[in-house]
């Protein structure tokens, strides 16, 4: 092949993969990271048991109510959150945010729903979960959740939270918000609509 018939051949070949790269869709796909067993367990505010395998997208964050800043920070976000999901119809019906306590012995079921009312949560899309202390270290390990427990109370914990779809499985992890470090939720909202129509 002499150099003029190579120049058009790389040509061409220029040309296909900028129509690929232009006519291919342009769909986010967020990885399968982990499946999360099944679990029932009471939900605090309501008042009943709480089933994980509802096929709803979850957004789940691990917080103790003591805890003096990531967690309300956190909290005041999933709140914004809330309100964002709701003008879009999402909350309740194909979304939910779960909070689950680390410290079930001294967030009693009082204790959290005092706190649930600081944020005025919809019971109807945010649940509040509690379990025996045996069933939070069950949970949390399911969700490879570290942390701390000092003098009979939770002192520290990592910091992430879980996106799961409807069929349990953990889809994207994100950061608590921290002062002055807000959560992303135009990110968080973008993924919720994706999982939400990724099975029909």
């Amino acid at each position: 092949m002499n150099k003029i018939g190579k120049w058009i051949l790389l040509l061409l070949s220029g040309v296909g993969f900028f129509l690929v790269g232009w006519l291919w869709p342009n769909e986010e796909i967020l990885p399968s990271l982990k499946h999360v067993e099944p679990f029932v367990v009471e939900e605090v505010v309501s008042e009943q048991i709480y089933k994980f395998d509802n096929e709803k997208v979850k957004l789940v964050a691990f917080y103790f109510t003591y805890c003096p800043d990531i967690c309300p920070t956190t909290m005041v976000d999933l709140a914004q959150l809330q309100v964002r999901l709701e003008e879009n119809d999402l909350l309740g019906n194909k979304v939910e945010l779960v909070s689950i306590t680390l410290d079930p012995t001294n967030d009693t079921e009082e204790v959290i729903q005092n706190y649930a009312e600081i944020f005025q949560s919809n019971p109807s899309g945010w649940k509040w979960l509690r379990g025996s202390e045996e069933e939070t270290r069950k949970i949390a390990n399911a969700f490879q959740m570290q942390y701390q427990i000092q003098d009979g109370k939770v002192i520290a914990h990592s910091v992430n939270m879980y996106l799961l779809d409807k069929e349990n499985m953990i889809r994207a992890i994100y950061t608590m918000a921290n002062v002055g470090k807000p959560m992303n939720l135009e990110g968080i909202i973008r993924d919720m609509e994706l999982l939400s129509s990724e099975f029909k």
